[in-house]
């Protein structure tokens, strides 16, 4: 064997994995990071409104809806409600990665209904922030074939 070829024979060796991450791709490891991730941000944003206070979240935030000429205020109030229940839910899902089509599927619906609620208000800024978030529904669903620390891909 020349020098050259033992060096890439030893390069082949040292890229194998064993234990847990044998067979396992950068790109499986990297997705079950960001749905991981992903999955704690939702669930915090309803969490913390939860542990904080629902109805001093929803008085707050209700009042940035005053005046708006789409949306009715009962509707407003409603919504901010089930809101946090809805994003623990979610996140919950996300992070064991169970049912996950369906919560990465119903999580960009849900940011599409709140960037259509400041679409309405003309809050450019925030619409700007939660396209990021359906970019990363986006991601995320379109690598679901990558999806492998997950309840979904379970055996049994």
């Amino acid at each position: 064997m020349t020098d050259r070829s033992a060096s890439m024979a030893e390069l082949a060796s040292s890229n194998q994995r064993t234990g847990i991450l044998a067979g396992v791709s950068d790109m499986q490891l990297a997705y079950s990071f960001f749905r991981f991730s992903m999955g704690v941000v939702i669930f915090f944003h309803g969490a913390m409104r939860m542990i904080t206070g629902v109805d001093a979240w929803v008085a707050k935030e209700s009042q940035i809806f005053v005046g708006d000429p789409l949306l009715p205020m009962w509707f407003v109030v409603a919504f901010l409600y089930v809101l946090p229940a809805i994003e623990v839910v979610l996140g919950t899902l996300t992070i064991l990665g169970f049912y996950t089509r369906w919560a990465l599927m119903i999580g960009a619906v849900l940011m599409l209904i709140l960037v259509f609620g400041n679409l309405t208000r003309q809050d450019w800024g925030t619409v700007g922030n939660e396209l990021h978030y359906v970019l990363y529904y986006a991601l995320m669903i379109a690598g679901l074939k990558y999806n492998r620390f997950a309840l979904d891909t379970r055996k049994g």
